[in-house]
């Protein structure tokens, strides 16, 4: 498998920084099932060579923009904060997290299998409140 991630940061001013993440991963390596055989009036697989085949790439654009208020001129002020508004998958790709094999069938009609793809985290976005002290 190959990743790569791609960062840039621009301070536009003292009080916003913007920020993006672009990742790309080439396709995992996963071992699917081949044929299917009834044995007891159970379905059993027969596999491919071990990691014979790929899941699709994975990539997705994040993109964040932080607001950093100005400090105010008051003594003993030991406390900073800032907004974070971000949106994870601009995009919304539904990467593949894992595939399944759904199989149904019978003796007499045999097993009619499709692979079906999960895919988690459409787009998503947050606002967060940072406090320090």
């Amino acid at each position: 498998r190959h990743d790569l991630s791609l960062v840039a940061s621009y301070e536009a001013s003292k009080k916003w920084t913007f920020s993006t993440v672009f990742v790309y991963g080439s396709g995992n390596a996963i071992t699917l099932p081949t044929n299917y055989y009834f044995v007891s009036q159970n379905i059993v697989p027969e596999y491919s060579n071990l990691n014979a085949y790929r899941l699709f790439a994975y990539h997705r654009l994040d993109l964040s923009a932080v607001l950093t208020p100005q400090k105010q001129k008051r003594k003993n002020k030991r406390w900073e904060s800032s907004w974070a508004f971000s949106v994870y998958n601009v995009y919304s790709r539904q990467n593949p997290y894992f595939l399944y094999v759904d199989t149904k069938g019978d003796l007499n009609e045999g097993v009619d299998a499709t692979v079906k793809q999960v895919s988690i985290f459409p787009i998503l976005p947050s606002i967060t409140y940072n406090f320090k002290f």
